[in-house]
């Protein structure tokens, strides 16, 4: 927690946060970009110190503004230059009667966000430790020793380990697009990707695979892939045009892998009728910061394509073909509002 604003001591008592919704994490953000817009009142600071004191939900939300803005390597001594933070302080100063509560906390509530924390960490190591890497935002195409291709999609880490038995690839964060090519060695080696909740073995394919917290998906665009989970419980072979979700111990039902999924490699987001909450959410992967729909608007379907090398464009994009604006608390902190 930053020094430049003390906690009153009512609300550093230990107490287990709420998760934060959706208003109050943007309340709790339009309130540090008044306080960081350099020309904070002392009754605007009354006002953020009785907020966080009204709810530990509002703590919450607090404490994740200020985690995410740890990573964005902004000076804490000046106020943000971006003119989108200093005119988001106007608008709350001139509707602050209409919000009832404002304060903060970074030491009550850790509970909720340490886990994250701690996956955070994992993942900068992750990226700091692999064979290839690529940062928020970035792809990148590969050509093994042996002429698989490899596409790293944002945020990815990938080891390479090939030896006399095997060419295994280890996908530590991330994604990965995978064309496999015949083994230049005799007798022919397999080709297998792990991830933390299983191994692929490659059955001459091109395939995708993303690994989340909870989950492994593999999508197979041509030829098949026999998969088996960390634990060994399940294996199942998924043929050209299947997709299957799985973690350590068990399998999902196999549903329909759209082409669409591996229009990441050629840098499109391809919505066919899809939400406009999971395009965004899609294309937060691709930009630092805070990016997030506002379930009002959540539903809206979208089409089109959208370039994933250039988030701000492709929201311009959805905003002009929908009832929707991108609203810039702060340059990391953008919701997609519906339109005012």
């Amino acid at each position: 927690m930053s020094a430049q604003w003390p906690l009153p001591a009512a609300v550093q008592a230990s107490e287990p946060a709420s998760e934060p919704d959706f208003n109050t994490l943007e309340q709790a953000a339009e309130w540090y970009a008044v306080l960081r817009s350099g020309s904070v009142s002392a009754a605007e600071r009354r006002g953020w110190q009785e907020w966080c004191q009204a709810s530990p939900a509002n703590r919450a939300a607090w404490q994740r503004v200020e985690a995410i803005s740890s990573g964005m390597s902004l000076p804490r001594e000046q106020p943000l230059a971006a003119e989108a933070a200093l005119s988001a302080a106007e608008r709350l100063r001139k509707r602050r009667r209409t919000i009832k509560a404002l304060s903060l906390l970074a030491v009550v509530g850790l509970g909720g966000w340490s886990a994250s924390r701690t996956q955070v960490w994992q993942n900068v190591q992750a990226g700091i430790d692999a064979d290839f890497s690529t940062g928020v935002g970035q792809m990148r195409e590969l050509v093994l020793q042996e002429g698989s291709q490899v596409w790293l999609n944002t945020s990815t880490a990938l080891d390479q380990r090939y030896d006399d038995v095997m060419r295994l690839l280890i996908l530590r964060r991330g994604e990965i697009m995978v064309a496999t090519h015949p083994d230049d060695r005799g007798p022919a080696r397999p080709f297998v990707v792990e991830s933390l909740h299983g191994r692929m073995r490659a059955l001459g394919t091109r395939f995708n695979v993303r690994q989340m917290d909870d989950a492994t998906e593999l999508s197979v665009f041509e030829g098949r892939v026999e998969v088996t989970t960390a634990s060994g419980t399940e294996r199942r072979i998924i043929d050209t045009g299947q997709r299957v979700t799985f973690t350590q111990t068990r399998m999902d039902a196999v549903s329909e892998a759209g082409q669409a999924r591996a229009m990441w490699s050629k840098g499109i987001l391809l919505a066919d009728d899809l939400p406009l909450g999971d395009v965004v959410a899609e294309l937060s992967r691709y930009r630092r910061g805070r990016l997030a729909c506002d379930p009002a608007v959540a539903s809206l379907r979208v089409v089109g394509g959208y370039p994933l090398d250039n988030p701000d464009q492709a929201l311009a994009m959805l905003q002009a073909a929908l009832p929707i604006e991108v609203y810039a608390v702060m340059p990391w902190w953008i919701t997609v509002r519906a339109r005012r």
